[in-house]
């Protein structure tokens, strides 16, 4: 395992703490319910990472794992000390929710924590979803289990 990938890990409580690389944690089921649901044509999932290395990491890539009636529009990173302490946030509004910049132009650095997103748009009328987050964590493809339901009503 490269040294680095082991310390990027979801910002979750130390309990329940799973590496985005794979390294622990279920297939199935590896944070519990990591869902969210807007009502809305558009909406934005970041992600809370935490490097705890003694290098700077770069976050250059971040897709959709899977997906149906959505389509990225924007992907982004912001460096955000809460980001430590929140898992996922859904939002409405897109990078601006959290300050976010372009991804692959900030890294990491050592102690820092950040939130790592995507702001999709629903294709069609349909309901849109986002199952899965892959991020492209210095070279290496690492999955995040989370999901992002676009309706018109989440009732």
């Amino acid at each position: 395992m490269h040294p680095r990938r082991a310390v990027v890990a979801l910002a979750v409580p130390a309990a329940v703490a799973v590496l985005l690389a794979g390294c622990s944690g279920s297939p199935s089921d590896p944070l519990g319910n990591l869902s969210g649901c807007i009502a809305d044509e558009s909406g934005t999932i970041a992600i809370g990472v935490s490097n705890s290395s003694d290098e700077a990491i770069v976050i250059a890539g971040v897709e959709l794992l899977e997906s149906s009636g959505v389509e990225i529009i924007d992907r982004f990173i912001a460096i955000d000390e809460d980001a430590r302490s929140t898992a996922v946030l859904f939002e409405s509004s897109g990078r601006e929710s959290v300050g976010g910049g372009d991804l692959g132009q900030t890294a990491i650095e050592p102690g820092e924590a950040a939130y790592v997103g995507v702001e999709v748009e629903r294709t069609g009328s349909a309901e849109g979803r986002v199952d899965g987050l892959l991020l492209t964590v210095d070279g290496e493809e690492q999955g995040a289990p989370v999901t992002l339901d676009l309706r018109d009503s989440c009732d």
